[in-house]
């Protein structure tokens, strides 16, 4: 079996040739293995060196079968740098950039003027390290109501997107692998444009309006990954890591996991596989997963990064489903 035979068959629930080695692997991993030390503004695709090509041939180094990861459209969580679903003009939807440059780290400030008042959104990016960017938000767009009518009044359709990392990916790919494009899942995508903090507070001060909000970016962010399958994408991996992280079952069970579920029901109905994302902490929740039609669940971290026990989660899990990670990313892999 070639990498993409062997991968397919393993997503779809059957015996592969031999288990499937393919690490989630990030920019970072790949800048470092060649010495390229990437800009902040053009993290995710350097005019200098090519991202894309040079994941597969990282992979190859290895002898890894290749998901790529890096076929993705990355402007789901709110990074500016790539997003055309927010932050550029549109009718009704009047935005400015303002940036405050400062060596190895950028603010960003924007401003979205609407018919109805004005949006708001800051960012922070800071070089964590020589070969990786992090950014965080600092300042949600959605603090009210007030603020998510005006999102859903005027804000753009949100699947005017770039797909043309996904398109290179399955170019660059060609049978050693899949392109695993990333997307937010309900509750992270929410969490993109509303404080955390709120986000836990909101089902039960007001649950009306949480659940009008997940609704809302639940049917977005849809549109989105169908355009992501039709660019090319063969995996579309759906980040639940907020809910495992960091909720308990209870929360998950009452007011996400039903969003989740018409999320993936979705994606399978495009056609593709899905993987559910979930670094970090995983163990009260894992047995919730076996409810949605994912086809393979990682990354299974053990302590002292994550809590999941890889024997437990073979007893847990559904036997149809494949399970990825285990492995220690963070210290040995490097």
């Amino acid at each position: 079996m070639n990498g993409r035979e062997r991968l397919l068959t393993t997503l779809e629930g059957n015996r592969a040739d031999r288990v499937p080695v393919a690490p989630f692997l990030y920019c970072n991993s790949v800048y470092e293995m060649f010495r390229h030390k990437p800009e902040i503004e053009t993290f995710w695709d350097p005019p200098d060196f090519d991202l894309i090509e040079k994941f597969v041939e990282y992979c190859d180094y290895f002898g890894f079968d290749v998901l790529h990861t890096l076929g993705s459209v990355w402007d789901f969580g709110m990074n500016t740098f790539l997003d055309r679903s927010v932050i550029v003009s549109a009718e009704n939807w009047d935005v400015t950039i303002a940036d405050d440059r400062r060596a190895d780290s950028l603010h960003r400030t924007v401003t979205i003027h609407t018919p109805g008042g004005d949006l708001r959104h800051t960012e922070n990016y800071r070089r964590s390290s020589t070969y990786l960017i992090v950014s965080a938000p600092e300042e949600y767009l959605i603090k009210s109501r007030r603020d998510f009518e005006l999102f859903r009044k005027y804000a753009p359709a949100g699947d005017d997107m770039d797909c043309s990392l996904i398109r290179r990916a399955r170019k660059a790919v060609g049978n050693k692998g899949l392109v695993d494009a990333n997307t937010g899942g309900a509750f992270a995508t929410l969490n993109a444009f509303r404080k955390l903090d709120d986000l836990y507070q909101d089902p039960v001060t007001d649950e009306v309006f949480y659940h009008e909000m997940i609704d809302y970016f639940v049917e977005r962010t849809i549109r989105r990954d169908r355009k992501m399958v039709e660019a090319g994408a063969d995996v579309i991996e759906v980040a639940g890591h907020l809910v495992g992280s960091m909720a308990g079952p209870r929360f998950a069970s009452k007011y996400v996991m039903e969003y989740e579920k018409r999320l993936v029901k979705a994606i399978r109905d495009m056609g593709v596989p899905v993987i559910f994302h979930n670094c970090g902490d995983a163990v009260k929740v894992m047995h919730l997963y076996n409810d949605l039609d994912i086809s393979c669940w990682g990354y299974l971290t053990p302590p002292p990064f994550g809590d999941v026990d890889l024997d437990l989660a073979l007893q847990t899990m559904r036997p149809d489903m494949a399970l990825r990670g285990n492995i220690d990313q963070v210290e040995f892999m490097p």
